[in-house]
């Protein structure tokens, strides 16, 4: 009954009913001591709450969901989180991040028991990890995702690949698969939102075609949709498409209005996201250090066994062998050195971090944060509008890096790169007689 009027709810698009239905249901569960139940609907309210682009809400859900599964072998619950946090990451653009979380579900879901459940949750990750893959441009890997996706495909899949066919401008490609995400509609029970990512493709479409009023009806039916349930990014991709219509009409009026809409809206969004990755970069830095921790803790003991064993085998060797004096030497300035080798491994160096930037690593801010944690959460206190972007620059400039050196590692041009110092300079309010180089390294 309750997956009944779950579908039915998520069919017609009414995020918040569900988000209240689960809630009722996880106190319910929580008043019967029913642990599984509770967290179940922990990770429902998390993965409706993506949809509806409450991203630091959903994280919490999943944290909350995360201590309570610690200790436990629920690989069923295990893969749903895991998954879940995949989702969220992909929804805030951390791809690699997100494959990672797909992977572990993955290892997970290959455990379940129940072979409709296994079945579903593997479906489900084949289908997200191609999305990454796609962001990323590991195109070898969306095409093997992809198959395996065919035997139960959604309309958003077909919608995909007719996005990739647009790009190449093959019109008639991407018609055909438009049309076989129109088919699912009437074939399968698909969400609402579902319905509206056809419509707006169909609107796309018709942009194309240079069919302007034709592409409005179906962008405005798809804006409807997504404005009724609150899906964020689906009414931001509507706004874009209704202004570029009306641009085709020759508007200008309208496709202004529609241009201030998606920018308000873009701007919302970005701030929820912002949010929502400093929830993550806490998370990977917490994840991180506790790791260091643990690395240092055997450093440790291999130190104080590398010191107390040197010890006693200078101690032997000077009491039986005086000859032996030189070699007692060499041994302890050997043991010396180990354990300045092993030391230095301990703390993040400035080589560390030009080589993380260099690779566009993801936990290159991780590392700065922890080495430059006064001057990262001055800086976030005093200038809270700062988006990781710029911090990333700061964290550039703080390391005394030059326009070529952030151009090759952000991999733009030395004039964007200039471009991005003067608009952190406007975020930052410095006038033009201060130097941004000398402002950041004495911040």
């Amino acid at each position: 009954m309750q997956t009944t009027v779950f579908s039915k709810l998520l069919k017609n698009g009414e995020l918040y009913k569900i988000v209240l239905l689960e809630t009722k249901l996880r106190k319910e569960c929580q008043r019967l001591n029913y642990e599984n139940g509770e967290i179940r609907g922990c990770l429902n309210l998390a993965n409706v709450l993506i949809l509806m682009k409450k991203d630091k809400e959903s994280l919490q859900m999943l944290e909350m969901a995360e201590k309570e599964l610690k200790g436990k072998k629920e690989y069923a619950l295990e893969a749903y989180m895991y998954f879940v946090y995949g989702k969220n990451y992909n929804s805030l653009g951390l791809h690699e991040q997100a494959i990672k979380c797909f992977d572990t579900a993955f290892v997970l879901a290959h455990k379940i028991k129940d072979r409709k459940e296994k079945e579903k949750r593997l479906y489900s990750i084949y289908d997200w990890k191609r999305n990454s893959f796609e962001y990323l441009g590991l195109m070898d890997s969306v095409y093997s995702n992809e198959r395996k996706c065919m035997k139960s495909p959604t309309p958003m899949l077909f919608i995909t690949i007719a996005e990739r066919h647009f790009k190449l401008n093959n019109i008639d490609s991407a018609e055909f698969y438009i049309n076989k995400a129109n088919e699912l509609l009437t074939t399968r029970q698909i969400p609402i939102e579902g319905k509206a990512n056809v419509l707006r493709a169909f609107g796309k479409l018709n942009i194309e075609k240079k069919n302007y009023n034709k592409a409005l009806n179906y962008l405005f039916s798809s804006l409807n949709i997504t404005s009724k349930a609150q899906l964020g990014k689906g009414t931001l991709e509507s706004y874009k498409l209704i202004a570029e219509a009306y641009n085709g009409l020759n508007f200008p009026e309208q496709e202004s209005e529609y241009l201030a809409k998606y920018s308000a809206l873009n701007d919302s969004l970005q701030r929820e996201e912002n949010v929502g990755i400093n929830m993550v970069i806490k998370r990977m830095h917490k994840e991180q250090a506790d790791k260091e921790k643990r690395y240092s803790s055997v450093l440790l003991y291999v130190i104080l066994s590398i010191v107390f064993l040197g010890s006693i085998i200078v101690y032997f060797v000077f009491k039986f062998s005086r000859s032996r004096e030189r070699i007692k030497d060499a041994m302890i300035n050997e043991k010396v050195k180990e354990s300045e080798n092993l030391k230095r491994k301990l703390t993040t160096t400035y080589e560390e971090l030009i080589m993380l930037a260099k690779r566009s690593d993801p936990s290159f801010m991780i590392k700065f944060r922890d080495s430059h944690s006064d001057f990262y959460d001055c800086l976030i206190s005093k200038y809270p509008d700062l988006n990781p972007n710029d911090l990333r620059l700061c964290a550039f400039l703080k390391l005394d890096l030059s326009n070529k050196q952030i151009s090759d590692y952000d991999h733009i041009s030395i004039r964007t790169a200039e471009s991005k110092k003067y608009r952190l300079r406007k975020k930052l309010k410095l006038s033009r007689d201060i130097d941004l180089y000398k402002w950041i390294q004495n911040f």
